[in-house]
């Protein structure tokens, strides 16, 4: 019986929020929004005092949050212009990288026909030579 009760009062409305939300204008003494009671605030001087120091604590809390904010979208901001110049190097590192690589493979197939040894004969050399090094280095 008990959760019956419970039951209902869940589902009853509200009658100052359907008031809220009224089309039809109609006069009555209770007011549709619970700021509009002015005969029912409280305007003493230590209220208002209380209210005043807990809005200054929220300002200056929430100008730290604005502060840390700040300061993170700073440090994001020289994190980013970091990482593009440290990309622009890169790419211009690359660059040369295959310039170079380009010139010397052009110097290596000139190297070749001038030494009328085949581009097949030069990798099984550079190959033989590598596995020199590595077999050294191993021991």
């Amino acid at each position: 019986m008990a959760s019956r009760d419970t039951d209902q009062s869940l589902h009853q409305r509200d009658n100052t929020r359907t008031r809220l939300f009224d089309t039809t204008f109609r006069q009555s003494t209770a007011p549709s929004s619970p700021y509009a009671r002015p005969e029912r605030s409280d305007y003493s001087q230590s209220s208002l005092a209380q209210l005043e120091s807990q809005s200054k604590q929220e300002v200056g809390l929430m100008g730290q949050k604005i502060q840390a904010l700040k300061s993170l979208s700073i440090r994001m901001g020289d994190e980013i212009r970091g990482s593009n110049h440290t990309l622009d190097q890169l790419g211009d590192t690359f660059e040369n990288t295959a310039a170079k690589l380009k010139g010397t493979f052009k110097n290596m197939m000139v190297m070749a026909q001038k030494s009328r040894i085949s581009i097949k004969m030069w990798l099984l050399i550079f190959f033989i030579v590598a596995l020199f090094f590595f077999w050294v280095r191993i021991r």
